[in-house]
């Protein structure tokens, strides 16, 4: 679904400016790119402040775009409504990257599920630093942030 909001995005873009429908479907792709790698700002942002729980719930949106991402790359059609779980299964599946990764994002999407629940108890600030660091590291590698 994304592929073709910002395909439409472009065309309108293109339309109604003195651009071309190419140079606009590169700002939107690059104004894209931007959203993974300021979640994770923000996320680190509220980690300094001594809210990890917030923090875990932004990285792990991160996470899902990143994937998202990842999986139109790879031509990985995944439903709008795709789990992080879902979309790191597949790809891990397709050989994308191996199982070592594919356990490191499980463990993120889990934590962030638990933040997102509110069990705040199940995972540390120490748990969303590293998780954090695997969200980056993964996105800057996979996803091209």
């Amino acid at each position: 679904m994304w592929t073709e909001i910002t395909c439409g995005m472009a065309a309108l873009v293109g339309a109604w400016s003195a651009v071309s429908p190419a140079e606009a479907d590169e700002s939107i792709d690059l104004t894209h790119k931007d959203f993974v790698s300021d979640f994770l700002l923000e996320a680190e942002k509220y980690l300094e402040t001594g809210r990890h729980q917030s923090a875990a719930i932004l990285a792990g949106d991160a996470l899902q775009d990143a994937l998202r991402r990842l999986c139109a790359t790879n031509c990985v059609t995944v439903s709008g409504k795709a789990s992080a779980e879902t979309m790191n299964a597949e790809l891990a599946s397709r050989g994308v990257y191996d199982d070592q990764m594919q356990q490191r994002l499980q463990r993120a999407a889990t934590l962030s599920d638990q933040a997102s629940c509110g069990l705040w108890s199940d995972f540390s600030k120490d748990d969303v630093e590293l998780m954090l660091a695997e969200v980056r590291a993964f996105a800057a590698e996979h996803a091209t942030i």
